[in-house]
């Protein structure tokens, strides 16, 4: 009976030793966590900042743009008009050409006609009055002579004068048409040139614009990242509280046993010791029925030593170096895909508790559990699930489906992609190991 009571008490103060360890390992998760969702959201605010930032640069070069295109359509309907000047002015030019073409080719054909009348008006200029007057037969033939005489030379000066005229107004304004179109199209020329230089400038300032979509659609990716990032960890804070509440029970338990052994053994000893002086001449003396103390299990601590695997199937791409399947960019992949059929069950790889479930960047459609095994924690993560059986808080088992295998997120297929994390999970994923060894591949 003695032998029973000091193993039961030993039982119980061995118990708590290993509960205080357990206690302390959490703890010092828990500060770490802390702290790391402090940083979280102090990031989280630079991006804000940033973000901000760098949407109104965005906002700024969208306006900047606008600018650009109106004064690029204004110029386009400016060169428009110019065109159409210059083609305005070039056929006037024409027109001005052929009519001078017209007039050389009229003359040219009228060119003896003209010597001929140039000759006779020299003539007639040349004759004096006395001429006139002795080659007439008559005082009336006198006069016809001389009206005749001074009519031709009348219309022969104003033939040729018109002919000289005509010619020098047509060469003027041939002249002037040919500077006019020249002015035009120099100013239909700087024309183009400005508008090239605003489309270059509308070039680089589109370019810059979808270099600032890029930053932005980074930087609000970012956000939502570190959004989900900090309520995984909010949850799991959450959990190794309720972990912590459970082992602090289990002490008070654990201790409150002891004592009720302490006080029993030390009750059981006295009357021993009573019964002993009064039946000191007995040559036997009779055992108590022995009473074993009851010992306390933490109930949200895991007890498992092992992992199974989540879903059977091929390996096609292992923790380590690679080619992002989706960019090419080089990266470490920080878990293992498993290839097999959309639908096929997903299970718990160790008893845990879930800590998200529900779509997340890039996972697509993920679970996180987190387990406490031997006083260590430990969380795993399944990503890309076509479905989602299991919700946030739950208690699951080792082997208990979570979901199904899909194709969701930043995935090339249908797979799970798994990943064990010795510790919590964190942004950036530094406490992930290779899961293959620990799930049997």
């Amino acid at each position: 009976m003695k032998r029973s009571l000091a193993l039961g008490l030993c039982v119980s103060l061995l118990a708590m030793p290993v509960m205080a360890t357990e206690k302390d390992t959490l703890k010092a998760r828990q500060d770490q966590l802390s702290n790391e969702l402090e940083e979280s959201k102090k990031a989280q605010a630079e991006t804000d900042a940033e973000l901000e930032i760098t949407e109104a640069e965005r906002d700024a070069v969208k306006t900047e743009i606008h600018v650009v295109d109106d004064r690029l359509n204004e110029l386009s309907e400016q060169i428009a008009i110019q065109q159409h000047e210059v083609d305005t002015a070039r056929a006037e030019l024409e027109s001005t050409r052929q009519q001078l073409s017209v007039q050389e080719e009229y003359l040219e054909s009228q060119k003896e006609l003209v010597n001929e009348r140039l000759r006779v008006l020299q003539v007639h200029e040349d004759t004096s009055y006395l001429q006139v007057i002795f080659e007439s037969r008559s005082f009336g033939d006198f006069v016809t002579r001389a009206m005749t005489a001074r009519t031709i030379a009348e219309q022969d000066r104003e033939l040729i004068h018109n002919y000289m005229s005509e010619m020098e107004r047509l060469e003027s304004l041939e002249s002037t048409q040919r500077t006019q179109l020249s002015f035009i199209k120099q100013k239909e020329r700087e024309l183009v040139i400005t508008k090239q230089d605003l489309d270059r400038t509308a070039e680089k300032k589109r370019d810059l614009l979808v270099e600032l979509n890029e930053q932005v659609e980074q930087l609000e990716l970012e956000k939502m990242t570190r959004s989900e990032e900090q309520a995984v960890m909010a949850e799991q804070n959450r959990i190794i509280s309720e972990q912590l509440e459970a082992i602090a029970t289990a002490e008070r338990e654990a201790a409150e046993a002891a004592e009720r052994a302490k006080r029993e053994a030390e009750a059981r000893a006295a009357e021993e010791r009573a019964q002993a002086e009064a039946e000191a001449r007995e040559s036997e003396v009779e055992e108590a029925p022995e009473v074993t103390a009851p010992t306390e299990t933490p109930t949200n601590v895991s007890t498992s030593t092992g992992f199974v695997r989540p879903v059977s199937g091929y390996v096609s791409s292992p923790f380590g170096p690679r080619d992002n399947p989706l960019t090419g960019v080089p990266e470490i992949h920080k878990g293992i895909d498993l290839v097999n059929a959309s639908g096929t069950p997903i299970v718990s790889s160790a008893p845990g508790v879930v800590i998200k479930a529900a779509p997340a960047t890039g996972y697509g459609n993920v679970v996180f559990v987190s387990h406490v095994i031997n006083g260590e924690i430990w969380t795993t993560v399944y990503a890309h699930l076509n479905a989602i059986t299991v919700g946030a808080g739950q208690q699951v088992a080792a082997g208990q489906t979570v979901g199904t295998l899909g194709n969701t997120g930043w995935s090339t297929g249908p797979h799970l992609h798994f990943e064990l994390h010795r510790g919590k999970w964190a942004p950036g994923q530094p406490n992930a190991i290779d899961p293959a060894s620990y799930i049997g591949y």
